[in-house]
C-alpha cells in the first residue's frame, strides 16, 4: 500500500513551514501584543510570507501576488517591524538556535567583520557614494558574523565610507545585544591603532587583522575571512540585495536581516 507523503503547507519556496512558524510566532506575538481595541484580524504569518517572497524574488511592492494580503498592508507591517527591530530580534533568535544545533554556546565569543559595496539605483540616491576601490556607486553594507557565518549585526553606509570608520557603528550595534564577543577578525581595511584601542577600551574586545601571505599570488582562502565572504554569497542569493533598491539605509539593513 502506497502512503501519500504529506507536503508542507506552503505555496512558494519562500513560505514558512508550520515548524518554522512555530519558532517565529512567539517573537512576533511578543511585539504585536494588543492590550486595547478590537482583536487583530490580520494573518501575520501571511504578512511575513509576503515579505520573504519580496526579499527572495526582488519584486516591487505593487507586484506581490494577489494571494498575499494587499501590498499596502504588507508594507505597513514591514515599516512597523523595521522601526521596532522585529527583524533583528528574529535573526538573533535563529542564530541562537543554529548555534545550539552546531553544539556551540548560543552566545558567541568570536566574530568576523567585513564590508560589501552594492550598486545603487535611482531609489537609493540618499546616503549614496562612490567606492573608488571597488568602482561601485551606491552603498556599502558592513556585517559582523559568528565563526559559522551567522549574521550578528549589519550597518549600511554610503559606499565611500571607509571600513575602519563604519566599523564603530556596526560594532556598537553588535555589542548592544551580543555582549560576549571577545575577539574579532578583520582584513587589512581595518588596520589602525585608533580602532584597535577603541574596541579594546570600550568593549574589552581584541581586534586581529588577518593578512595575506607574503608573495601570495592568485586567490587563496584566508583563515577566518572566508567565513564572512561565504555569508555575503548567501545574502547575494536574495534578489532584493543584488542591487540597492531601498530608499533608506535602515530599510536596506532590514532586508539583510530578512535574507
Amino acid at each position: 500500500m502506497c502512503v501519500k507523503e504529506e507536503k508542507p503547507n506552503v505555496r512558494y519556496p519562500s513560505d514558512m513551514t508550520d515548524q518554522e512558524w512555530e519558532v517565529i510566532e512567539p517573537i512576533i506575538n511578543e511585539v504585536e501584543t494588543y492590550k486595547t481595541g478590537r482583536p487583530r484580524d490580520v494573518d501575520l504569518r501571511e504578512i511575513l510570507n509576503a515579505i520573504f517572497y519580496l526579499n527572495k524574488t526582488g519584486c516591487p511592492w505593487r507586484y506581490l501576488p494577489k494571494d498575499f494580503p494587499d501590498y499596502t498592508l504588507v508594507n505597513y507591517y514591514y515599516n512597523k517591524w523595521k522601526e521596532n527591530g522585529l527583524f533583528y530580534k528574529i535573526n538573533i533568535k535563529l542564530v541562537q538556535i543554529r548555534r545550539k544545533k552546531a553544539g556551540r554556546n548560543p552566545d558567541p565569543t568570536a566574530a568576523i567583520i567585513d564590508s560589501q559595496s552594492v550598486k545603487g539605483t535611482p531609489e537609493s540616491y540618499e546616503d549614496s557614494g562612490f567606492d573608488g576601490n571597488k568602482k561601485v556607486k551606491g552603498r556599502k553594507r558592513h556585517i559582523v558574523v559568528d565563526v559559522i557565518g551567522c549574521l550578528l549585526a549589519v550597518y549600511v553606509s554610503a559606499a565611500n565610507v571607509a571600513d575602519s570608520t563604519a566599523a564603530r557603528d556596526v560594532l556598537i550595534l553588535l555589542f548592544a545585544v551580543v555582549k560576549t564577543v571577545q575577539r574579532i577578525w578583520a582584513d587589512q581595511g581595518y588596520i589602525g591603532e585608533a580602532l584597535f584601542n577603541w574596541l579594546l577600551k570600550t568593549f574589552g574586545c581584541f581586534l586581529e587583522i588577518v593578512k595575506k601571505e607574503e608573495n601570495q599570488k592568485g586567490f587563496k582562502l584566508l583563515p577566518r575571512r572566508w567565513v564572512v565572504e561565504r555569508t555575503f554569497a548567501w545574502l547575494d542569493r536574495s534578489r532584493r540585495l543584488s542591487k540597492d533598491d531601498e530608499r533608506t539605509t535602515t530599510s536596506h539593513e532590514s532586508q539583510v536581516y530578512i535574507a
